[in-house]
């Protein structure tokens, strides 16, 4: 019975779908509204969704950010973090996208850097706050 019931579940396990995902050219750039994220996929089969994780300045743990949904083997793939105007300084920011399977697995690709420039106020914003404080003088 013991050989019937492991024979079975080997069986069963094989008919499960499995995921797998390999990243290939994942890269961040700013941009004016924040810094894109783009990757692409070579292999890319039962993944439920992309994660983007960014690393916490505080305590360098990951904490997710947003989602992609994916679209295949192949296929290229962008994210923009507009978090970043709560900025008010040059940083450095660690990205990573996580990959999660149909059957729960999850896929991590090697984190990446990308250097953001503060350069203060637009010329709207910088208006627009010195009419804000305008009214409560």
């Amino acid at each position: 019975m013991k050989y019937l019931l492991t024979a079975i579940a080997i069986f069963l396990m094989a008919l499960m779908p499995t995921s797998n995902v390999v990243f290939s050219d994942v890269r961040g750039s700013s941009v004016s509204d924040g810094i894109l994220i783009q990757w692409s996929t070579s292999v890319e089969s039962g993944i439920k969704d992309f994660a983007v994780e960014k690393a916490s300045q505080i305590n360098n743990k990951f904490f997710q950010i947003g989602t992609v949904t994916p679209t295949g083997a192949g296929s290229v793939y962008q994210f923009t973090d507009k978090q970043i105007y709560k900025t008010s300084s040059s940083s450095v920011f660690v990205y990573r996208i996580r990959a999660d399977g149909n059957d729960n697995s999850v896929t991590y690709s090697d984190p990446i850097t990308v250097s953001y420039e503060f350069s203060g106020l637009s010329g709207v914003a910088a208006r627009t706050w010195g009419s804000i404080k305008a009214m409560f003088r």
